[in-house]
């Protein structure tokens, strides 16, 4: 079985081992997976919304996905 190094940023010891029984598992914990930065690039950029694929989603008039 797979074992998994994870860190949390929260506790002292570091990093542990953890099994992940077939279902992946994060790495990392107690941090956010966005930092603020980013969060400010974001806000300013005009990004169209895509599918899993990467084609971006065409909304009617009524806000409704097509």
């Amino acid at each position: 079985m797979a074992r998994r190094l994870r860190v949390n940023f929260h506790r002292p010891q570091g990093a542990s081992r953890i099994d992940e029984e077939g279902q992946p598992r994060p790495c990392a914990m107690g941090v956010g997976w966005v930092n603020l930065d980013t969060r400010a690039t974001l806000a300013r950029l005009d990004i169209a919304r895509t599918d899993p694929k990467g084609r971006p989603l065409v909304e009617d008039d009524a806000g409704e996905k097509k």
